[in-house]
C-alpha cells in the first residue's frame, strides 16, 4: 500500500495497533499468575480482535471512498451496491464471519459481553453463604464458574495470526485510486 494518503495510513495503523494490543494481551494471559487475570487478559485479547475487525472495516470504507463514520459490513455492502460496485474484501470477510475463524472470534466476543445469570451463581450457594459473601467474592465466583467457554490464549493467538494474514492478503489486492 505504498503511496498511501495520511488518512489511509492512519486507518491501516489503527488496524495494526488493535492487532498489536491483542498480541500484548495474549502475552499477558500466557504470563498470568492466576485464573482471574488469565480470563481478563484473554477477554481483552478478544476485544482487541473484534476492534481490529471494526478498524479494518473503517479502512475498507475509506479505501472505497464511503461516507460512513462507523461502517459495518452491511453498510459498506449497501453503499457499494448503490454504486454498482462489489468488494472482494467484503465478500471474503462476510464468508469468514458466517463460517470461519472470524465467526469464532465474534461468538467469543458475544460470550464476553453477557454474564451468567446471577441466580445460577447464587443457586449454587446456601442462603447463609450467599448472605455472608462479599461482592469481591461474588466476582471471583463468577469468574471461576463462567470461564469454561473462554478460548485459551493459544487459540486467540491463532485467530490473531489468521486475521493478520488475511488483512495482509486483502491489502495486497487493494490499491489507492
Amino acid at each position: 500500500m505504498a503511496g498511501k494518503t495520511r488518512v489511509a495510513q492512519y486507518q491501516a495503523d489503527r488496524t495494526n495497533q488493535k492487532l498489536y494490543f491483542c498480541r500484548l494481551a495474549c502475552k499477558a494471559a500466557q504470563d498470568a499468575e492466576n485464573k482471574q487475570l488469565y480470563q481478563a487478559d484473554c477477554e481483552t485479547a478478544i476485544f482487541h480482535l473484534q476492534g481490529a475487525l471494526l478498524a479494518f472495516l473503517q479502512e475498507l470504507s475509506h479505501y472505497y471512498g464511503l461516507s460512513a463514520v462507523q461502517p459495518t459490513l452491511e453498510s459498506i455492502k449497501r453503499e457499494l451496491s448503490e454504486r454498482t460496485q462489489i468488494s472482494p474484501e467484503i465478500l471474503q470477510l462476510e464468508q469468514l464471519l458466517q463460517n470461519g475463524f472470524l465467526a469464532e472470534v465474534m461468538r467469543a466476543y458475544e460470550r464476553c459481553q453477557y454474564a451468567p445469570k446471577p441466580d445460577a451463581v447464587v443457586g449454587m450457594m446456601t442462603p447463609e453463604a450467599g448472605a455472608k459473601q462479599s461482592s469481591s467474592d461474588l466476582i471471583v465466583n463468577v469468574v471461576t464458574l463462567s470461564n469454561q467457554w473462554l478460548p485459551d490464549d493459544a487459540t486467540i493467538r491463532e485467530w490473531r495470526q489468521q486475521f493478520l494474514d488475511l488483512i495482509e492478503q486483502l491489502r495486497g489486492g487493494m490499491a489507492e485510486y
